[in-house]
């Protein structure tokens, strides 16, 4: 399943936020699909493929000391357009 992973921080954190991010090593369990850096703020969002809760649990985990982590679950438009016009029809 695909999570977007949105990442809070302090900016007085900023420096420890880049070298984690250098050296994490990859979650068993998860895929890592894009990151991207919030040019406006201190956020960082992550789009990360996970099998299960505990992967999902160990993914973030790795980032709560130095902030909060907001975790949506999320699919492709497509794929939800087609769920929404099948649910969506009456009998």
């Amino acid at each position: 399943m695909l999570f977007m992973a949105i990442y809070s921080y302090a900016p007085e954190d900023r420096d420890r936020v880049i070298q984690r991010t250098e050296q994490l090593p990859e979650v068993p369990g998860t895929a890592m699909k894009g990151e991207w850096f919030d040019v406006t703020g201190h956020r960082v969002f992550r789009l990360f493929e996970a099998e299960d809760e505990t992967h999902l649990a160990a993914a973030v985990f790795q980032w709560t000391d130095l902030g909060v982590a907001e975790v949506v679950p999320v699919m492709e438009t497509k794929k939800a357009l087609k769920l929404l016009r099948r649910t969506s029809k009456k009998p």
